[in-house]
This record gives structure tokens, C-alpha cells and sequence, in this order.
């Protein structure tokens, strides 16, 4: 099989999968997305193992779990806000671990690492349940269009760069990136967004073409954040998890900065 029809079955699928959880209920889209944020932060965290730092894996983890889940509960309407107060003793709970590992590693490293992870990763992905109750109720039409404008960025883009790509983006960080495939993401992404604006009313029409502007700056940002990281890493692929995609950070990686974007827009929208 080749990696091209590799590519496209495991997107068919994983679109398939996530949309059904979405669309299911609040619960599914909740779960699905606390299972992307671990395995992203997970990759992301085995990368910095392997270039020499030694991040708090299982607790940062850990935290970014208790994050997620107590989000949800508020928002959702399961627990009171109260329970919120639980999140700063826990997150600086990490600040004790190195008085056991002293001489073995350096501090301030592993804790600046473990940090970066929960910021980069897992509090982006809590703002997208911020996003999905923005009404107090569970509305998923923000959230597909969200993810289909990102999808429809990063197919136009690969398809734009392999036939028209000669213009550098950014060639320091990411060699490959092209200004023609970044304009061919953005037109597919505004055309598909705008299919979507006709069924959902969420949004009207000129703000969804809003938040798919949004998306397509900072995802296209956010997949250079991640080529930088790699590049510091040395590594080609964050991971071998999805076939013919490498890992859940190569997949999320422009979502991921884009999110807190997309969810200030929002929200000030609103």
C-alpha cells in the first residue's frame, strides 16, 4: 500500500471517529479529546526524553488530566466552579519532585520542561471544551468548523506546496513549507468554512470567515512551532502512531496554538 492511499484511509477513519464523538454527545467529545490531549502530550514529552531532558511525565500527565476533567464538570453543569480551587495546589505540587532527583538531573529543566508540555498542549485542548459551551449548553458546530477549516489547511496546503510550492516560508525551520501551499490551504480553507457557515448558524457568515482566518494563521504557525521543536529534537516525526501521519503532535500541531486563538475570538464574539 502506498503511503498516499495509507494517508488518505487512516484520515477517512480518524475524521469518521471524531466526528461521530462530537456529533454523539457532550460525553463522547469530552473523552475523545482528553485521549488525543495524553497521547499528544505523551509524544511531546518522550521527545524531550530523547533529546537529554527528563520531564515529570506522569504528573504532568496527570495534571493535565485532572485539568481537562474538571473543566468539563463546570462547564458542563456536573460539579461547581469550587472544584477548580483544586488546580493550584496540584500544579505546584511538580515543584517538590526535584528535591528527590537533586544531582541526578537539573531542576529547573526537568520543571521548565513538564510546564511546557501542560502549556503547549493540554491547555490548549481544555479551551476547546471552553469553545463547545460557550452558550452553557453543548454546541458542536463551532467545534466541526474549527477542525474542518485546520483539515482543509493542511490539505490545500500539502496539495498546493507538492504541485505549485517553489517560494519558502519559513526555510530555516521548516524547508519544505511554501508560500503557494499556504495560500492553496487558506483558499480551501475559507471555501470549506463557508460551506459549513450555510448549516450551521453558530456563527453568521462574515464571523465564520473569521474564525477560519484565525485558524489559518496560527495553524499554519503552529505547524512551524512544531517543525522548530523537531528540528531542536532532531527527529523527523513526532511519532510512528497514526499510519501515514506519523504522530498525534504531527497531526494536531496547528490546532493545538490556534486554539486559544480561535477561543478569545470567540468568546469576545459571543
Amino acid at each position: 500500500m502506498s503511503n498516499l492511499v495509507q494517508r488518505i484511509i487512516t484520515a477517512l477513519l480518524g475524521v469518521g471517529i471524531i466526528i461521530t464523538a462530537i456529533v454523539f454527545s457532550d460525553l463522547t467529545f469530552a473523552l475523545l479529546f482528553m485521549v488525543i490531549m495524553v497521547l499528544t502530550l505523551r509524544e511531546f514529552y518522550g521527545l524531550a526524553k530523547d533529546s537529554g531532558s527528563q520531564p515529570f511525565v506522569y504528573w504532568g500527565l496527570l495534571f493535565s488530566v485532572v485539568l481537562f476533567g474538571l473543566s468539563y464538570g463546570v462547564l458542563s453543569g456536573s460539579i461547581t466552579a469550587q472544584w477548580l480551587w483544586l488546580l493550584p495546589p496540584i500544579l505546584l505540587f511538580c515543584f517538590l519532585f526535584p528535591l528527590y532527583k537533586l544531582g541526578d538531573v537539573h531542576p529547573i529543566n526537568c520543571l521548565a520542561v513538564t510546564l511546557l508540555g501542560i502549556i503547549y498542549i493540554a491547555i490548549p485542548m481544555t479551551c476547546l471544551l471552553v469553545i463547545g459551551f460557550r452558550t452553557g449548553e453543548y454546541d458542536y458546530g463551532i467545534i466541526i468548523g474549527l477542525l474542518f477549516a485546520q483539515w482543509s489547511n493542511d490539505t490545500g496546503g500539502y496539495i498546493a506546496g507538492r504541485s505549485l510550492g517553489k517560494t519558502k516560508l519559513f526555510e530555516k525551520v521548516s524547508p519544505k513549507k511554501t508560500w503557494e501551499g499556504t495560500v492553496g490551504g487558506a483558499v480551501l480553507a475559507f471555501g470549506i468554512v463557508y460551506i459549513l457557515s450555510l448549516y450551521f448558524d453558530s456563527l453568521n457568515t462574515w464571523e465564520w470567515m473569521g474564525l477560519s482566518l484565525i485558524v489559518v494563521v496560527f495553524g499554519s504557525f503552529g505547524d512551524l512551532v512544531e517543525s522548530l521543536f523537531k528540528r531542536t529534537f532532531a527527529i523527523k516525526d513526532s511519532g510512528s502512531s497514526i499510519p501515514g501521519h506519523g504522530g498525534f503532535l504531527d497531526r494536531f500541531d496547528g490546532l493545538i496554538l490556534a486554539l486559544p486563538f480561535a477561543t478569545a475570538y470567540v468568546m469576545l464574539i459571543s
